[in-house]
């Protein structure tokens, strides 16, 4: 790491997983997956972000969201694909995101950004994605399989939605290297969620699905721990997405997504499952 910025590797990855995180709690994608027939959050939830995996099981979810206990996943998958399927999910995600963005980042008035001194939420909006277009194009995705998949659709050619969707692949690639730092640790789930200074959700265990016994055995393992290495380890596996732009271009785009990643917040509730502060 000693020629990167573990600081605003960070800083970027709240940004961009802020701007990504409302496809997970805004009104607008849950009405687009009830739409399609699935009801209730978690079907909605697990099939919008396997869809770009194709009908995956609960096996291969399981592994790649990390986190989350077999048995609640087992509850959505392999079901969620007898209702809706990935392509059509994939629609509904994209159209949900994107509109949820327009209310909180183009509704007029936009509190968040029109007190910033950037431009236009509009011009923001564009030269943000042109930013995060070019990480996304010289993302290295070998080992990434997230990103991968999520890379692997098709870039919107509407502003706003291409620059959700490169913030969607950013946070995939980072959660990828977050799950090569807990593998590279000795840890495995739900130990990563208990170590000391995690800023996540405290109803975590409800929220992953995990029984009492397997997350006390879990905190007594990791009683002392802190999460400091973790993340540092993360910070230096998601420095190469950024390293295209270099120092001018991270600076310029973390200056862009600021505003639009505060107004974004918005929707996201304080204290979240994914442990992402307040701006």
């Amino acid at each position: 790491m000693s020629d990167e910025r573990p600081e605003m590797v960070r800083r970027l990855g709240v940004l961009t997983e802020m701007i990504h995180g409302i496809v997970y709690f805004s009104p607008e994608p849950q009405a687009a997956y009830a739409e399609l027939g699935l009801r209730g959050y978690w079907r909605g939830y697990f099939a919008s972000r396997a869809a770009p995996l194709g009908p995956v099981g609960p096996e291969l979810v399981t592994a790649l969201f990390a986190g989350f206990a077999p048995a609640m996943v087992a509850r959505a998958l392999p079901q969620v694909w007898t209702v809706a399927r990935p392509e059509q999910v994939r629609s509904a995600r994209l159209a949900g995101a994107t509109a949820a963005l327009r209310r909180l980042l183009l509704a007029d008035p936009a509190p968040a950004i029109a007190a910033s001194p950037a431009p236009s939420p509009a011009a923001s909006i564009e030269a943000a994605a042109e930013l995060t277009g070019r990480c996304v194009h010289a993302l290295p995705l070998p080992g990434r399989p997230m990103a991968a998949a999520q890379a692997g659709l098709e870039r919107p050619s509407d502003p706003l939605a291409a620059l959700w969707h490169d913030c969607t692949v950013l946070r995939e690639h980072r959660g990828d290297g977050h799950l090569i730092a807990v593998a590279a640790g000795g840890l495995t789930w739900p130990e990563p969620h208990l170590l000391k200074g995690s800023r996540a959700d405290p109803r975590l265990q409800e929220l992953r699905g995990w029984d009492d016994d397997t997350w006390a055995a879990a905190a007594d393992r990791m009683r002392g721990r802190d999460a400091g290495e973790l993340e540092a380890m993360t910070d230096a596996l998601a420095a190469p997405a950024y390293r295209v732009l270099g120092a001018d271009g991270q600076d310029e785009l973390a200056r862009l997504l600021e505003p639009l990643a505060r107004a974004a917040g918005a929707d996201l509730p304080q204290p979240n499952p994914m442990g992402l502060p307040p701006l």
